[in-house]
């Protein structure tokens, strides 16, 4: 059966009932908590030789003994049954299977590369669509779908796709903390069937996606993978942490998923060609996403900044100017109707604005943030959220209890400016000190729809990133 005859990725994703095969205690039957964790209306089968039962689900002896058709299997038994495993599904109606189990070409040995053969044989006799071998597979939270247990369930609209089923787990876990939520996630492994070009194809066209990143060690075909992702980025924003960069990270790549990660300069040439943004770290992959999922496009690199000190406010000026930003002065207008709301001294208002003690007013704080966001000359705000110092402040005035909607009236703020000036808002949450009222703050922002950032570094980067790629999409569109 040849490639286009097989089912697509839209094909498999039709998922009403799904087995996992070699369900075991091994692994605190991982795969069954991770299966049932949230309410869907998938029909869960679960498949062993010893039998038994788990989470008050019968355990069957045989993919036989399944009394329906399924869509989609989880395969993870050892690697000598998983021949036999996939045909069990096949003949019991399987379209697509994920192969969990490992043991094949990431061994860099004959013999591994030989039992990948063999499953490519049988997934081209019989028509299925694979994941794998080496992965985690399919994240689909719209309908229940998950690869990892006790994790929170957020749909949304990026995906992602990751040779690496642990960085795909991180890429979600950190993701949905920061607001992110996704649409799909691929995790491919070694593979033997399904190819990092075929998902950013689906991708291209999936309503359900608006922007994608991708975890990338190597590839085996480079000409067809630049195709999908200059196809991509005409349309949506591509953002590839790529791994194997180094000649140790090269090797360490082959060993983990038998990928020859290639040279780091022809891959930045092809990023570049593709208008691919690169990042070097899951928290800047998150951080750079973040933007495209819950803000607005930025129409230029021009800035304001919102900061409580002075010292402060030059540390975020010189950090958003080295990463490409624009810092323009307040305009005359906008400081005349900030003016009155100031009565402190030791404020700035030319941009940042920089509050000072009357930081500490949430009324005066979420008016200015209002007023700023209203500046023409500001096409994205960055606004740092201080929890150090708010938190210090509030304490000595037996007003801690209060700071949770402090930051709900600030992020209400942030809110309406994204919605009635279309402007991007950044929330910056400096890592300093009291990681509990950091995660309180972190929480009501993220509830509020607004990205945010352990610090300006972060913000500032992953704002110019997205500066970037739609400053080179319209070039070349033009």
């Amino acid at each position: 059966m040849t490639q286009t005859m097989k089912p697509s990725i839209s094909d498999i994703l039709n998922i009403r009932s799904v087995a996992i095969v070699g369900v075991s205690p091994s692994m605190g039957y991982y795969w069954a908590h991770s299966m049932l964790q949230w309410e869907h209306d998938l029909r869960v089968w679960f498949v062993s030789r010893s039998g038994g039962e788990v989470l008050g689900h019968k355990i069957l002896t045989s993919v036989e003994d399944i009394p329906e058709k399924i869509d989609y299997a989880i395969i993870r038994v050892p690697y000598k049954a998983v021949p036999e495993a996939l045909r069990e599904c096949h003949r019991q109606g399987a379209k697509g299977v994920t192969i969990f189990t490992s043991g094949f070409s990431e061994l860099g040995t004959e013999e591994g590369k030989q039992r990948e053969e063999e499953l490519r044989g049988i997934l081209d006799e019989t028509g299925m669509r694979a994941f794998g071998p080496n992965c985690m597979g399919l994240m689909y939270p719209k309908i229940g779908f998950a690869f990892m247990p006790t994790i929170k369930r957020l749909s949304g609209n990026v995906g992602f796709l990751s040779q690496s089923g642990g960085v795909a787990i991180t890429t979600y876990t950190a993701g949905v903390e920061s607001g992110v939520g996704f649409s799909k996630v691929f995790s491919f492994g070694n593979q033997v069937d399904i190819t990092p070009q075929e998902l950013l194809d689906y991708f291209h066209t999936d309503i359900d996606t608006k922007a994608v990143g991708a975890y990338l060690e190597g590839v085996k075909n480079g000409k067809k993978i630049l195709d999908s992702m200059i196809n991509l980025a005409e349309r949506k924003p591509l953002v590839v942490l790529k791994g194997g960069r180094s000649t140790e990270g090269s090797r360490a790549a082959a060993s983990h998923t038998g990928a020859l990660a290639g040279s780091k300069e022809i891959w930045k040439a092809v990023f570049r060609q593709a208008n691919v943004l690169t990042v070097d770290t899951v928290e800047d992959l998150i951080a750079t996403l973040s933007i495209f999922s819950l803000s607005p496009k930025p129409r230029t690199r021009n800035i304001g900044l919102v900061a409580i000190s002075g010292g402060t406010s030059v540390i975020l000026t010189d950090l958003c100017i080295e990463k490409g930003l624009n810092v323009p002065r307040t305009s005359e207008e906008t400081i005349k109707r900030l003016d009155p709301l100031i009565l402190d001294v030791g404020t700035g208002l030319g941009n940042p604005v920089d509050l000072a003690a009357d930081y500490y007013q949430d009324q005066t704080t979420s008016e200015v943030i209002r007023i700023v966001g209203e500046e023409s000359m500001f096409d994205s705000l960055i606004i740092e959220a201080d929890v150090h110092n708010m938190y210090q402040a509030a304490s000595i005035m037996g007003a801690a209890d209060v700071l949770i909607e402090y930051w709900k009236v600030m992020a209400k703020a942030g809110r309406k400016v994204v919605e009635t000036e279309n402007k991007p808002v950044l929330i910056v949450i400096p890592e300093v000190a009291y990681p509990v009222q950091r995660a309180d703050a972190w929480k009501i922002f993220v509830e509020h729809g607004l990205p945010v950032f352990r610090n300006i570094n972060e913000a500032a980067s992953a704002l110019s990133r997205v500066c970037d790629y739609y400053e080179n999409r319209d070039r070349r569109s033009s």
